[in-house]
């Protein structure tokens, strides 16, 4: 008996290893982000809620979502009203939240350049709980926009995030 203990751990550790991961990319739908007018000059929060729906992308692919090991964001695209360019906007800066998971930020643009509707943004190196907030429900996308000048409107964009997935197969 006490010989099967250590053949039945190395079997498992070999199984184990044998399982094999493959990474997968997932968009999300445009979100739509706002911060309600008037607006001063300086930092100034525009939120949006959203859903991940990662179960459900998973499921689509074939896998569940206990399969999902780890996230990592990829790209970040915002997309300002016509009307308002990214003349008005120094800077921005992206976060993450959930209710079960911290706040992280993931996205920066400084300088914003002049004259743009449609911006990337650049992603942060260190990502941290990406796949415990696409997990969640419900996300919480807010983005820091350093104003520079006053705004009698609401500041709107829609923001779409890219993620790369590693899923065990």
């Amino acid at each position: 008996m006490k010989a099967l203990l250590p053949f039945c751990s190395f079997l498992l550790c070999f199984f184990s290893a044998c399982t094999e991961s493959q990474t997968i990319t997932f968009k999300t739908a445009p979100i739509p982000l706002m911060a309600s007018g008037p607006l001063f000059e300086g930092t100034n929060t525009a939120q949006g809620d959203f859903s991940p729906s990662i179960a459900d992308y998973l499921k689509q692919q074939g896998l569940a979502l206990s399969s999902l090991e780890n996230a990592t964001l990829q790209k970040v695209f915002l997309t300002l009203t016509d009307s308002l360019n990214s003349d008005l906007v120094g800077e921005i800066t992206l976060q993450l939240a959930a209710d079960q998971v911290d706040m992280q930020k993931v996205a920066v643009l400084n300088p914003v350049p002049a004259g743009q509707t449609q911006l990337t943004l650049n992603v942060a190196q260190e990502q941290k709980k990406i796949a415990d907030l696409l997990r969640q429900n419900k996300m919480l996308l807010v983005a820091d926009v350093n104003l520079k000048k006053d705004m009698e409107s609401d500041w709107q964009a829609t923001a779409v995030l890219e993620f790369l997935l590693t899923v065990k197969k």
